[in-house]
């Protein structure tokens, strides 16, 4: 987490013996892809991550695991929830909104993050995105994605449907979700026809 008193995390200490880490956002970033990847087992994911974040080969597995934990537990730090919350269902993917968050990284700040990939630290970023406001594109996707459909009539209705359709989450496009969306449309219409 940014500390402006301290200097950005670069180290993991496993007995004694420092180990500088890669926390560049784009590296943090290809590890939440890697989390994501359903083709390989947790061991491997572990290996991998250790030689993502430390760009060496190990063979001790407590090394291994205690310090992928570590920046697992690092990069997840946020000065403004309380570790006890559930998770907060997310608006936003790192990967399916990559064009945004580029083009509000550009807009808002003037922030090439392909020329600052392998430069700009993780918590520098997060704190960016964070702050980013809510006239970028990104926030002006992630509003369109929060608006709930009760209380709208035609026309705004259906172009708020659309307009979620167009931008919805890859994630959010299960079965079970796409039940529960049409659930709340039909709520939505039903409620509509009353009035």
């Amino acid at each position: 987490m940014l500390s402006l008193t301290k200097e950005l995390e670069h180290t993991f200490v496993y007995h004694g013996e420092k180990l500088e880490a890669n926390l560049s956002f784009d590296n943090v970033l290809r590890w939440y892809e890697l989390l994501e990847d359903k083709s390989l087992d947790n061991s491997q994911i572990m290996i991998i991550s250790f030689e993502m974040f430390f760009g060496k080969e190990s063979l001790n597995a407590d090394l291994i695991v205690k310090a992928v934990k570590a920046i697992s537990d690092y990069i997840a730090q946020t000065p403004y929830s309380n570790p006890d919350d559930e998770p907060a269902e997310r608006y936003f993917s790192f990967t399916q909104d990559a064009e945004a968050i580029y083009s509000s990284f550009m807009e808002q700040y003037h922030i090439d993050l392909i020329d600052m990939q392998g430069k700009l630290h993780w918590d520098k970023f997060i704190a960016m995105f964070s702050g980013l406001n809510d006239n970028t594109y990104l926030k002006k996707i992630i509003d369109i994605r929060q608006k709930p459909t009760t209380d709208l009539k035609d026309p705004q209705l259906t172009n708020l449907i659309n307009a979620k359709a167009f931008y919805e989450l890859d994630s959010n496009k299960s079965v079970e979700a796409q039940e529960e969306r049409m659930n709340d449309v039909f709520a939505a219409l039903k409620k509509q026809a009353q009035s």
